[in-house]
């Protein structure tokens, strides 16, 4: 004792020492926030005063109001001797003495006491707020102006009410505590004034200033029937002070009986509950007070607080032990630690479980939008290709309708046309059969044109690789063009460099396609001048199996608008497209072109001057070839090898049975023709034939069907030729596969009829 007499001895004189003016120095600032003083009765680390300093504070620092604070500490609960009490006080007061403060706030009686006893020496007109005080009355404001605060009234009735009510067979409540301190006789003051209320209901004791050791053997010995109400803080078994919480535990620990108290930092330590005062509470209702005094307002006009400030707090581990139901708590209670459920034990865990379910759930929730949205698009794209199908189809449809309604009269057209050119006649009537047949071969490659177009748009063109003399390919397309260049005063040429190969494998007329409509182009669109096909030396391929070959397609003619080059190739599309274009053509020769280039693994480009020509280069692979095809026999030998056959001809159309019929004579041969299918079933009957050309659409009996016929019913195996106006790919191996022997397309060249024939007149002679 005399050791904390002496610490507290030179503290004071170290104090004394300090020069005034170095610590009133920041506080003489003009404009400085406003420094507040808080006065706590006892030292820190005791949890009730840092309960309050912590409510205190917090509620300062969440406010707006800027302010220094400064804190001292008169330690009573440890010093409780008036002596060193005194002492004390005065070290502070020295200290206090330097200092300008705008507001104080001071917790518990003892500093309470001091700043009131001390206010005309040191607070002189400066606002006091208090709280913690014990049992407040209005008497201890008497003569005093600007103080408020908060009461620290116990509620010991409300609690002394419920421990009794739960539980009622209660006979002695005991009251542990001391006689020295204020809180101790003001405790023991209230359950005196409650005694005479409660006299029929239990016996009264109080324990005060009893050895810890020999109160814990009291505690212990106490059984069923007794209620212990702790007071204040009690010294430890070595007879030092113990903190409120160790002081809760040390009874609980030695007792048998429910333990009971008036403030809440006995709570969690041994007590089972009652209506407590809170430090934390304390220090933010006087903090709220003091910030409201800085604001302005007079603190006449705050009332002091008296018990609002407690509440029913219960501890759920007491409560259990002595199996009390939360049923039977005051209304409005709080229980505090009870054990924690799953998802409390593993909040942080179940958290991040939710937000991971939760992300999945969102992703489930996405894809399967993604999945009903993609369904849905993949139905409308199923629809759409259904109506691209359908529609592709009915345009299929449409042009086999055209081709064959148009390709059946320009069969009569053209071919008695090349009837009459073969027949003499005044030049003006031979030029006039000459430009019908142009005009058909125009036609029909228009027809050709949109019918290539189709395929290769539907991607249904099927390439057809075959060795061909590369020289003899070429003349024979120039060939084609040279009496038209001739007519324009054109100069049309062939180069071809010596390294070509001179034969190679490859589709033959998808080349020729490519090459007429270039030439053709050409040729149309030149005036004057000169066009020139030109086969540069040929590259080998990367595989090392064929070559590149370069071709340059070459004119002087009009040229091609810059801004028209970019879409030259677009199908419908002309550089002379207006009303008055001089050049007639269907403006899908190029796109056709182009397609075709690339669906052999080729390039094209194009440069051109407006005025000046234009010239494509085109470069295609092609294999080498294997082996050497066989020569075609001359057409001589052909007509020495037919001789003369009766042929019957099944033609509903009277011009194409005319045409047909004089062809066939002119051949050599013996028509006989029929109108429709049955007609030439009938002939078959009556008579024989070497073979038949049979038409497909007819009236009353079709072509095909008469074909069955022919081969089943008449069980007649002569050679049935389909001549017919179905010309679309596929169509020739259709009709082959349905009995008939060879095909011909309308509208048919004299040629390719006498050839069909010859290998009629082969079979014939090899049989005879």
């Amino acid at each position: 004792m005399w050791n904390d007499l002496a610490i507290v001895l030179t503290l004071w004189l170290a104090a004394l020492s300090i020069p005034a003016h170095a610590l009133a120095a920041e506080d003489a600032r003009a404009g400085t926030p406003p420094n507040i003083l808080v006065l706590h009765s006892y030292n820190p680390g005791l949890s009730w005063t840092d309960d309050i300093h912590k409510g205190l504070t917090e509620t300062l620092a969440q406010s707006n109001q800027t302010c220094t604070i400064t804190t001292e500490y008169l330690d009573a609960k440890r010093f409780p001797d008036p002596d060193l009490m005194a002492m004390q006080a005065e070290v502070i007061a020295a200290h206090l003495r330097t200092m300008t403060f705008d507001l104080v706030v001071v917790s518990d009686d003892a500093a309470f006491s001091f700043v009131l006893k001390r206010r005309e020496e040191l607070f002189r007109g400066i606002p006091i707020v208090f709280c913690g005080v014990n049992n407040f009355q209005n008497e201890m404001l008497r003569g005093e102006t600007d103080v408020t605060g908060v009461s620290e009234i116990i509620s010991a009735q409300e609690t002394l009410e419920t421990a009794l009510a739960l539980h009622p067979d209660t006979k002695d409540v005991v009251i542990i505590g001391g006689a020295k301190s204020s809180t101790d006789r003001s405790n023991r003051s209230e359950f005196l004034r409650l005694m005479p209320a409660y006299a029929s209901r239990a016996r009264f004791h109080f324990w005060q200033d009893i050895p810890t050791p020999a109160l814990v053997e009291k505690v212990a010995a106490l059984g069923p029937g007794t209620i212990l109400f702790l007071n204040n803080a009690i010294p430890g078994l070595d007879g030092r002070m113990l903190d409120f919480g160790p002081s809760a535990a040390l009874i609980r620990a030695n007792a048998r009986c429910p333990l009971y108290g008036l403030w809440d930092f006995f709570l969690g330590h041994g007590i089972v509950g009652g209506k407590l005062i809170n430090g934390t509470e304390q220090g933010r209702l006087a903090a709220g007070m003091a910030l409201r005094i800085l604001a302005g307002t007079p603190p006449a006009e705050i009332p002091v607080v008296k018990g609002s400030a407690n509440r029913f707090l219960f501890d759920y581990r007491e409560l259990a032990r002595f199996q009390i139901s939360e049923r039977l708590l005051p209304p409005g209670s709080t229980v505090l630690n009870r054990p924690q459920s799953l998802f409390e034990a593993n909040r942080r865990l179940f958290t991040i479980f939710g937000i991971v379910v939760t992300a999945l759930l969102v992703v489930i929730a996405f894809l399967a939008v993604i999945g009903q949205i993609r369904r849905q698009t993949l139905r409308e794209l199923q629809r759409a290709r259904r109506k691209a199908e359908e529609a592709n189809e009915a345009k299929s449809l449409f042009l086999a309708h055209m081709s064959h309604e148009i390709r059946t009269p320009l069969t009569g057209i053209m071919g008695l046309a090349e009837l009459a050119l073969n027949n003499p006649s005044s030049p003006a009537v031979q030029d006039y059969l000459a430009l019908i047949r142009q005009s058909g071969q125009n036609l029909l490659h228009i027809i050709n044109d949109i019918l290539d177009f189709s395929k290769v748009e539907a991607g249904k063109l099927v390439l057809k690789p075959t060795n061909f003399q590369v020289r003899k390919m070429l003349d024979a397309t120039i060939a084609l063009f040279t009496p038209r260049a001739r007519e324009k005063g054109i100069e049309l040429s062939l180069r071809l460099d010596a390294e070509v190969p001179e034969m190679l494998c490859g589709d033959e007329l998808r080349l020729r396609q490519i090459f007429f409509n270039l030439i053709g182009n050409a040729i149309k669109f030149t005036e004057q001048g000169e066009v020139e096909l030109r086969l540069s030396a040929a590259t080998p391929t990367e595989d090392g199996q064929g070559v590149v070959l370069h071709f340059e397609i070459r004119d002087t003619g009009c040229g091609i608008p810059a801004d028209k080059l970019p879409t030259i190739f677009d199908r419908f599309t002309q550089a002379d497209h207006f009303p008055t274009r001089t050049h007639q053509g269907t403006g899908l020769g190029l796109a056709i072109v182009k397609q075709l280039v690339e669906i052999l693994g080729g390039a094209i480009e194009v440069q051109s001057v407006e005025g000046a020509g234009s010239t494509f280069f085109v470069g295609i692979p092609l294999e080498y070839a294997l082996h050497a095809d066989a020569e075609p026999e001359t057409e001589t030998a052909h007509r020495n090898a037919s001789g003369s056959l009766s042929v019957l001809v099944a033609e509903d159309n009277s011009i194409n049975q005319i045409f047909l019929k004089r062809t066939l004579e002119k051949l050599g041969h013996n028509p006989t023709c029929a109108a429709n299918g049955q007609q030439a079933l009938d002939l078959l009957h009556e008579q024989s034939f070497d073979c038949v050309i049979m038409d497909i659409q007819m009236p009353l009996m079709d072509g095909t069907e008469a074909t069955r016929r022919i081969r089943q019913d008449l069980g007649l195996t002569l050679p049935v030729i389909a001549l017919t106006a179905h010309a679309l790919q596929g169509d020739r191996e259709k009709f082959l596969a349905q009995g008939f022997t060879e095909y011909l397309a309308k509208p048919v060249a004299m040629k390719d009829l006498e050839q069909a024939l010859c290998a009629v007149g082969e079979g014939k002679a090899g049989m005879g």
